[in-house]
């Protein structure tokens, strides 16, 4: 393990800078006959990016997302549906390397002009003191673009979002601005988000003996040779399905950093495969967590994580991973992720955490 991989994790980043939402469109391959009854469509999915260094954390909860599409007149509004209603969007400090996806919708081919969102409720860690509420001054926060959907590509709308420091620490409101940036890309695929967790104790029971709530970080983790088992899962957001991959599971404590990241299971890790009370490659029996269609494998003995069934778009495949503290550092929060075996990263909306014993 480098150096840098063993520093301690530090949310305080120098400077101002901005927020991003990344709201990407993905636009299917079939082509629907243009009828009064029956439109070509595309695939949108929505995600979250970012947040501003000069605060601690900030937390938001989104509950809605609709874009405009013009026509004759006034045009038209769609309401975008969202992965989950409504998403806690967690400290988006911890977002800056990763985007969280919202969102995934088909929408009829064509221009659109305006996306909204709406933030029902936001609250920030200032100066130490967390769950401060904040004020927020509007309803809907409105991102003026102009934007295509088209049969076989994929349109990308990055959205910067700078955040009004000021009247949050001073004053308790939340003042974002917005502005949009357009890419388009005619390539298909899987798009691959790595998104809920449960954290649970090495058995065979069924359910697993899970020792917190889903997508829950755990305390007083023994530095060495404490067995935990993961659940983990990922789901499928693309326009193609998703097989014949191998993944790998990585740990850091400081996610920010891409060069932090280290692989479970390699020599002089912090994080190593234990062969536990399950069956390596084994099928799962069931699913536990929210929205998982698919069942794939228990993993124990090394670092290649198999995709034995297929996710289909929209699907969400499950994984088991079992693992051992091996000599981690006392007093550490940890993070964990999946990668694909040649390196590439996924998305991630949350990344599984615990935190050593001091």
């Amino acid at each position: 393990m480098t150096n840098n991989g063993k520093k301690v994790l530090t949310h305080g980043l120098m400077g101002f800078f901005a927020a991003f939402i990344i709201i990407t469109a993905l636009i299917g391959a079939g082509v629907i006959p243009l009828t009064p009854s029956a439109e070509a469509k595309g695939l949108l999915v929505i995600n979250v990016k970012d947040a501003p260094a000069e605060l601690e954390a900030l937390m938001l909860e989104i509950d809605g997302i609709k874009v405009h599409k013009a026509g004759e007149v006034e045009g038209t509004w769609m309401d975008v549906e969202m992965l989950e209603t409504p998403i806690q969007v967690p400290d988006l400090l911890s977002l800056s390397d990763y985007v969280m996806v919202l969102a995934t919708q088909e929408l009829t081919v064509g221009s659109y002009t305006e996306i909204r969102f709406r933030i029902t409720s936001a609250s920030a860690t200032i100066d130490g003191t967390p769950d401060i509420p904040l004020r927020i001054t509007t309803e809907w926060f409105m991102v003026k673009t102009h934007f295509e959907i088209l049969e076989e590509s994929v349109t990308s709308i990055t959205i910067d979002i700078t955040i009004n420091e000021q009247p949050i620490i001073k004053a308790g409101i939340l003042m974002p601005v917005a502005k949009a940036i357009v890419e388009y890309n005619e390539e298909e695929s899987p798009i691959l988000v790595q998104n809920h967790y449960r954290w649970a104790n090495d058995d065979r029971k069924e359910p697993p003996n899970f020792i917190a709530p889903k997508d829950t970080p755990i305390d007083d983790v023994t530095v060495t040779g404490e067995v935990l088992r993961l659940r983990l899962s990922i789901r499928n957001t693309g326009t193609t399905a998703w097989s014949g991959d191998q993944l790998k599971l990585q740990y850091s404590i400081n996610p920010v950093d891409s060069s932090s990241w280290n692989d479970v299971g390699e020599e002089g890790a912090d994080w190593m495969f234990y062969d536990g009370l399950g069956e390596d490659g084994e099928e799962l029996k069931h699913l536990f967590l929210t929205h998982s269609t698919v069942e794939e494998c228990f993993v124990e003995l090394s670092n290649i994580i198999e995709i034995i069934n297929e996710v289909p778009v929209n699907g969400q495949g499950e994984w088991d991973i079992c693992i051992e503290s091996n000599d981690a550092l006392p007093g550490e929060t940890y993070f964990f992720r999946l990668i694909l075996s040649d390196g590439t990263t996924l998305d991630y909306t949350q990344y599984p955490t615990l935190t050593t014993t001091s």
